[in-house]
C-alpha cells in the first residue's frame, strides 16, 4: 500500500474514533455531516475529503476492525489445525465487539454488510479467511463442498449475526461465549466426525 494510501487511511481512522463518543450518545440517522464536522473540529471539505457519503462512517468501523486483525488478531492464527485458527478469529471478533461495546456493535451492524472492499482494496480479514478454509480442506480438516469463499462469507455472516444479536439485546449474555458456541457449532457441520 502506498505512502499516501496509509496516511488517508489513518486520518480517516483519526476522525471516525473521535466522533465515536458522539455516535454513542446520538443515533446516527439524526446526525447530519454538519454536527459531525462541529464535533470533530474539522470543515465539511474535509469530511468529503474522505469520506463519500454520511454512511462512509459505517464502513470505516470495518477498516478499524481490519486494523485491529493485522495487528492483533492475525499474528495468533499459526496453528496447523485450521479448525483452531478459525475459533481464535471467532474469539477475537467477540473479544473486539465485547471491549468496544455495544454502540460501537450497533453502529458495525449498520454499516454494509457485503462490504468486500475499503478504500477500493479487497479486505485482508477475507482473504485471511479464504485462505484458513482453503488450507483447511485441502488438508481434509473442512469436508464442506463449498468454496473458500463462500466459507467465508457463511462464516462471517454467522459471527457477525451474534454480534448484532447481542448489541439489540443490550448486551444481555456473553458475545465471547455466544460467538464460540456458534462458531463450534459451523466448524462441526463442516469438519470429519
Amino acid at each position: 500500500m502506498r505512502k499516501v494510501q496509509m496516511k488517508q487511511m489513518k486520518r480517516r481512522a483519526e476522525i471516525i474514533e473521535t466522533v465515536l463518543p458522539l455516535l454513542e450518545t446520538v443515533p446516527f440517522e439524526e446526525l447530519s455531516v454538519t454536527e459531525i464536522c462541529k464535533y470533530a473540529d474539522i470543515s465539511v471539505g474535509t469530511f468529503y475529503h474522505y469520506f463519500t457519503t454520511k454512511s462512509d462512517l459505517l464502513v470505516g468501523l470495518l477498516g478499524l476492525i481490519d486494523a485491529y486483525f493485522i495487528n492483533e488478531g492475525f499474528p495468533l492464527l499459526t496453528s496447523e489445525d485450521e479448525a483452531e485458527n478459525l475459533r481464535l478469529f471467532a474469539h477475537h471478533w467477540a473479544l473486539y465487539v465485547d471491549t468496544h461495546g455495544l454502540e460501537r456493535s450497533r453502529l458495525i451492524s449498520a454499516a454494509m454488510p457485503s462490504e468486500h472492499y475499503l478504500n477500493g482494496v479487497r479486505r485482508e480479514i477475507l482473504d485471511v479467511l479464504d485462505d484458513i478454509f482453503r488450507r483447511g480442506q485441502e488438508k481434509g480438516q473442512f469436508l464442506a463442498p463449498e468454496t473458500p469463499e463462500k466459507l467465508t462469507e457463511l462464516f462471517l455472516l454467522l459471527i457477525r449475526g451474534v454480534c448484532v444479536d447481542w448489541s439489540r439485546r443490550n448486551g444481555s449474555y456473553s458475545v465471547i461465549e455466544r460467538t464460540g458456541e456458534v462458531g463450534a457449532l459451523f466448524l462441526r457441520s463442516i469438519t470429519p466426525k
